[in-house]
């Protein structure tokens, strides 16, 4: 590293300044060169919230039970890795303690041992594919759902583009329903586009903080009436 220049009268008359300068000097360099090796990601996300039903209200969900439905992808459900489902529940529980959140797993294992489980499979495609009265139609399915509010997440588009110039650039598009289980519709939908032109940045990663972002944006809960903390 080179030695910073000396400043004529300064560093001869006086050393205390002058090692408190060069202290303060190297130490601005070694921070800089930190934050730029650690330099946060680039990513953007956009939330917009497309559907409310007007007879919906927040208090509807308090102490509810909100069955985590998987990742809907063309592919079909995510059932597995840091967008499983299990998983996203207990991220999902720390930003909105408000909610009281369930994996899949126990929306689908509330089914009788006599039931298809086929038809569950079959009512994952109908959402993912926005099929809205093939889904309110599932009557044998809907009359052993426990849950009040199903929430659904849908993964509508996603790209990954390589310019010529080897830059990157990658989109995804994620859906957000909240699915009433006695009214067999959507009373509250969101979406979220996140961008990036960061190679670093990992697919799974977009999705996992656009997930979170439309779990952040679900209207808050407000106690019931009796229970407000004063």
């Amino acid at each position: 590293m080179a030695a910073f220049p000396k400043i004529r009268g300064f560093w001869n008359h006086r050393r205390p300044y002058a090692a408190c300068f060069r202290a303060v000097a190297l130490f601005t360099l070694l921070a800089g060169l930190t934050l730029a090796g650690c330099a946060l990601r680039r990513v953007s996300y956009n939330v917009s919230i497309q559907f409310t039903d007007p007879r919906f209200s927040p208090r509807m969900l308090s102490n509810r039970e909100m069955a985590v439905l998987p990742l809907l992808t063309a592919g079909g459900p995510v059932t597995e890795g840091r967008l499983e489902a299990r998983k996203m529940v207990k991220r999902l529980r720390s930003l909105r303690p408000d909610l009281t959140f369930v994996s899949y797993r126990a929306f689908e294992n509330g089914f009788p041992p006599r039931f298809d489980k086929r038809e569950i499979n079959v009512f994952y495609e109908h959402l993912f594919s926005g099929d809205m009265l093939a889904v309110k139609s599932m009557d044998s399915l809907w009359a052993f759902v426990r849950q009040p509010y199903l929430l659904v997440y849908t993964l509508k588009d996603g790209a990954r583009i390589q310019n010529m110039d080897e830059s990157h650039f990658k989109h995804v598009s994620v859906v957000c329903e909240i699915w009433s289980r006695d009214g067999r519709g959507v009373v509250w939908r969101a979406s979220v586009r996140g961008v990036s032109d960061d190679r670093r940045v990992l697919d799974s990663e977009i999705l996992a903080e656009s997930m979170r972002r439309l779990v952040r944006s679900i209207p808050a809960v407000a106690p019931d009436y009796g229970q407000e903390e004063w």
